[in-house]
C-alpha cells in the first residue's frame, strides 16, 4: 500500500471508530509495522488533520462540535486523571453528589467506587453502569439520550430531577473556558440540565484541563464568577484566580 494510500485508510478508519484509535488497532487493520504507522501518523499530524494521544491518535475536531463519550474518554486522558484524583481530596463522607455528562466526571466516579456512603445523582449513563458493580446510591436523572451525546441524558424531566434534589457538591465540565472566564459548552441541550445542577448545588466544582483555556463554544453556561473551586492539572489556571471573588484553584 503506498504511504498516501495509507494515510487516506488511517483518517477513514478514525471516522468510524468515534475519531480516536490506537496504534495497534492501526497496525492490525492496514498490516503495517508500529514505525510506518507512526510516520504517517506524524505526517498527518503535521499537516493539522490528527492530532497524536498516548497510545493513538485522533481527529482534529473545532468547539462547535460534540465529541463521541468514548472518543472523550481517551483523549488528554492523563489530564483528566490528575484532575479527578485532585477533586476526590473534596468529597466528604456522606456528600450527595452531582456529576454531569463530562468524561472527567466519569473519571471522578473512578475514583470514588469505594466510598459506600456518598449518594450519586448524574445524567450520565457511563456513570450509571460504572457504579452499578458498586453499593454506592445512585440516582438517574432520567430523559431522553441526546442526539449529539448518546450517553448523555436531557430533557425536562432530566431537569426536573435536578431542581427536585439538593446536593452538597456538584462536579462539572464543559468544553471551553476563555479567557474572561465565561464557561461555555457546545450543546444547548446539555447546557440547560447542568443549569439545573448548578442552581441545586451547595458548591459548585468546575473541572477543566488546560487544553479548554482561552476557547469558546456557542452556548454559554456561566462565569467563573459562579464556581467555588476550579479544578486543573496546570499551574496555568491560576491566572483565573482574579476572575472571581470566592473562586479557590487547586
Amino acid at each position: 500500500m503506498l504511504k498516501n494510500e495509507r494515510e487516506r485508510e488511517i483518517v477513514s478508519i478514525l471516522r468510524s471508530k468515534d475519531s480516536f484509535v490506537t496504534v495497534k488497532e492501526l497496525c492490525a487493520s492496514l498490516y503495517a509495522s508500529e514505525s510506518s504507522i507512526r510516520r504517517d501518523l506524524t505526517a498527518l499530524e503535521d499537516r493539522g488533520i490528527i492530532r497524536r494521544t498516548y497510545g493513538g491518535a485522533e481527529l482534529v475536531t473545532n468547539f462547535s462540535e460534540a465529541i463521541a463519550f468514548n472518543h472523550r474518554t481517551h483523549h488528554n486522558s492523563e489530564a483528566k486523571r490528575i484532575i479527578a484524583k485532585k477533586a476526590v481530596s473534596l468529597i466528604k463522607d456522606g456528600d450527595v453528589i452531582f456529576l454531569d455528562q463530562s468524561s472527567t466526571a466519569f473519571y471522578l466516579a473512578n475514583e470514588i467506587l469505594n466510598n459506600r456512603s456518598l449518594t450519586v445523582v448524574t445524567n450520565n449513563i457511563e456513570i450509571i453502569s460504572l457504579l452499578s458493580g458498586t453499593g454506592i446510591r445512585t440516582m438517574s436523572s432520567g430523559g431522553f439520550l441526546s442526539n449529539e451525546n448518546r450517553t448523555c441524558l436531557v430533557g425536562a424531566d432530566a431537569q426536573y430531577i435536578f431542581e427536585h434534589v439538593y446536593a452538597d457538591i456538584l462536579f462539572f465540565s464543559t468544553k471551553s473556558l476563555s479567557d474572561d472566564g465565561v464557561i461555555s459548552d457546545c450543546t444547548r441541550e446539555e447546557v440547560l440540565v447542568r443549569n439545573s445542577m448548578l442552581k441545586n448545588a451547595a458548591r459548585k466544582v468546575f473541572l477543566c484541563d488546560s487544553e479548554k483555556f482561552g476557547t469558546h463554544s456557542a452556548y454559554k453556561q456561566c462565569s467563573l464568577s459562579d464556581v467555588d473551586i476550579l479544578v486543573s492539572e496546570s499551574q496555568a489556571a491560576y491566572k483565573y484566580r482574579a476572575l472571581g471573588d470566592k473562586l479557590s484553584i487547586i
